[in-house]
């Protein structure tokens, strides 16, 4: 097991990624040439947050070098730099391509109970229910490859495909791909800056308060709210090449626009998914983000904005817009053996839904919703951690919008939930890593418990069929292996 001091001031094993500078900047040697990012896009094939293998194999460093004491998807100080430089650091710089290929995989097997069975549920091929509509097991809940790394020169990125049990088919997963490089500006500056190739908004962001990375995985049978922003639900329906920049690791700005995934020259990043989301014209996405990181501590402040317009129905024809703005905080203290992070994150949602009336689907013309959530969490190297989050949703009453139904619906008409969860991690192998095939120590073991005041409007009845929120309490326990 290789230990790796990962503060900003710490050398990598094959030599200094930077040299501190008044103000943490940045230095990184970049290996070979461009290459067209064209050549090394494949058709790869449910939204899940990974570490992999593979990238402890290209920097020869275990995997709390990047992730909260080794626990993904949190990154820190050094894993947000690693991602934003395109994912090209490597202990083998003295070739432009790596010496192993940049593969890796993961299976996830997973039980869900909720308080009360969820009528009308079915087993599947990988999914079975002990109990009528209960006591769920997903063997496998997931099964994914990836091509992760550094690929050629200043070209790497993150590419995953996913067979998802609950769906019984294989697709796209998320795509990050990134062309990369650093400029010193003057004696005093410096600007790492780069464009990203991916198919999910905020999937290429290196905070972990936005929807893609915010959390490690879920039940893919447990009830969710009626409601959620547009910028959590475009995964796997666009694609979009954008540019970034940071300048003096202090400040992000990055834009990306984003056009359906349903046809056109960026369709390959969707392959395989169901188009349920039809994006119309350009979906414009920004980022904005003020970050500070100190000795073992670091802060960020940011914004985030997306403006998209989706087709009521098909393809064609009448649509509504949503325009979604945000903003995160995220304090980091890493201080080896003890990992502690608080998280909030705001997203308000302005939509349009004219379309939507015309249709009979929505009784208003324009409405809103917007989502908080707050995560604490602690861990401990290499061995265990704790996650508590609260979370609201609410939103305009809408009787046609969020009709009653059984478990999905509303009686209220109204989307507004609230809850939370406590989640208990562990790396029970970690101690036996072995950088070179990393793969049975990285498994990680979930217990999660999520619980609920309120639900799609109500606490009570909430779905007009005698259904209470505490009904939908789910217990989770998640094993994933990758190798």
């Amino acid at each position: 097991m290789v230990n790796v001091d990962v503060t900003p001031d710490s050398a990598a094993p094959w030599g200094p990624l930077w040299t501190p500078d008044e103000g943490d900047r940045m230095r990184w040697r970049f290996v070979g040439a461009i290459i067209p990012a064209a050549a090394l896009i494949i058709g790869l094939g449910a939204r899940a947050a990974y570490g992999v293998p593979s990238f402890a194999r290209q920097t020869q460093m275990a995997c709390d070098a990047c992730h909260a004491e080794g626990f993904f998807p949190e990154l820190t100080d050094f894993g947000r730099m690693f991602k934003m430089n395109g994912y090209i650091w490597s202990a083998h710089e003295e070739k432009p391509y790596e010496p192993y290929p940049p593969v890796a995989a993961e299976q996830t097997w997973s039980y869900t109970q909720t308080d009360k069975g969820q009528p009308g549920l079915k087993n599947l091929p990988t999914v079975h229910f002990a109990t009528k509509t209960n006591d769920n097991l997903s063997y496998p809940q997931q099964a994914s490859f990836f091509l992760a790394g550094r690929y050629y020169g200043r070209l790497g990125g993150f590419i995953q495909g996913t067979y998802d049990g609950a769906d019984n088919r294989w697709a796209t997963d998320n795509v990050d791909i990134r062309l990369s490089d650093v400029r010193a500006v003057g004696e005093h500056h410096t600007l790492v800056y780069g464009a990203t190739l991916n198919n999910n908004p905020t999937v290429q962001d290196v905070w972990n308060t936005l929807p893609a990375w915010n959390q490690l995985i879920a039940s893919e049978v447990a009830p969710t709210p009626a409601a959620s922003p547009s910028i959590a639900s475009l995964g796997a329906q666009v694609g979009g090449v954008g540019a970034y920049a940071f300048w003096d690791n202090f400040l992000y700005a990055e834009v990306t626009p984003y056009l359906s995934g349903k046809s056109g020259v960026l369709s390959f990043l969707t392959a395989g998914d169901t188009k349920k989301i039809i994006t119309d014209s350009v979906s414009p996405y920004w980022r904005l983000v003020l970050y500070k990181n100190k000795g073992s501590q670091s802060f960020s402040l940011g914004q985030v904005g997306l403006y998209n317009r989706a087709f009521q129905a098909g393809s064609h024809g009448p649509t509504n817009s949503f325009l979604d703005l945000g903003g995160g905080i995220q304090y980091q203290r890493n201080a080896k053996p003890h990992f502690v992070t608080f998280r909030t994150a705001f997203i308000w949602e302005n939509q349009g839904l004219s379309a939507a009336r015309a249709a009979g689907a929505a009784t208003r013309g324009t409405a809103d919703l917007h989502t908080v959530q707050l995560w604490m969490s602690y861990y401990y190297y290499n061995l265990a951690g704790i996650t508590l989050s609260l979370f609201n949703i609410a939103g305009s009453r809408d009787p046609k919008l969020y009709a009653p139904a059984p478990v999905s619906g509303s009686r209220t008409g109204s989307p507004n939930t609230l809850g939370g969860f406590v989640q208990l991690n562990a790396l029970p192998f970690a101690q036996w890593l072995n950088l070179k095939w990393p793969a049975l120590p990285m498994t990680q073991l979930a217990l999660q418990y999520t619980f609920y005041g309120k639900f799609n409007g109500a606490g009570a009845n909430y779905d007009g069929f005698g259904r209470r929120a505490s009904d939908n309490n789910t217990l989770y326990l998640l094993v994933w292996s990758p190798w």
